[in-house]
């Protein structure tokens, strides 16, 4: 009968301390990105093929309840998908790491949309202060008409409801989906020699 030695048991300790391998997180973050812009975009087909311009109280209505609905699904769908294969191309059946790494593309995801946004919302500004001068753009000083600041206040709410609904139902969506990834990952490496959490080879 072979002994294990205290070293040994420190070596296999070591070996089993668990890593980020962040090559598995961006390509679970790139997945993410790819499930989100596919199913905004099938979105977007569907509401501009439903969307009357000639409707003035559906104009006027704003964000419709469909579209926070499916902004929300979409997110959480997309974050699902993200940290499930983030798990697998990780290739451990380690689950609680598993929940680690979907929260890291979850992350990831955040911090990139909040840049974007920043970004966006910078140039906006710049374009706005640059090419209004002293009159806004489509404002009183061009003939425009002014912006209800009731509907501005109810239209941004919807928004910033919808983006923390958002945020919120993907942050679990993304944990689950990296918890099950790692749980199910010898259904995609079947084929493949790995060692399971916890044991030794």
């Amino acid at each position: 009968m072979a002994t294990v030695t205290a070293d040994q048991r420190i070596q296999a300790v070591v070996r089993e301390h668990p890593v980020m391998h962040w090559g598995a997180v961006f390509a679970g973050w790139f997945v993410a990105t790819g499930t989100a812009l596919l199913l905004y975009a099938f979105g977007m087909a569907v509401g501009f093929s439903a969307f009357d311009p000639r409707n003035v109280t559906a104009v006027a209505h704003g964000v419709s309840a469909g579209a926070i609905v499916w902004t929300i699904l979409t997110w959480a769908a997309a974050l699902w998908s993200g940290g499930m294969f983030a798990s697998w191309f990780d290739g451990r059946n380690d689950t609680e790491m598993g929940v680690v790494r979907g929260l890291t593309v979850w992350g990831v995801s955040m911090a990139a949309t909040g840049l974007l946004l920043a970004s966006g919302l910078t140039h906006a500004a710049f374009v706005t202060t640059t090419v209004g001068g002293g009159g806004a753009m489509g404002g009183p000083a061009m003939g425009g008409s002014a912006v209800d600041p009731t509907q501005a206040a109810h239209y941004l709410a919807a928004v910033m409801w919808t983006a923390f609904g958002s945020a919120v139902v993907s942050l679990i969506t993304s944990a689950l989906g990296g918890w099950m990834g790692a749980h199910h990952v010898h259904h995609v490496y079947h084929l493949r020699q790995y060692s399971q959490h916890g044991r030794t080879v």
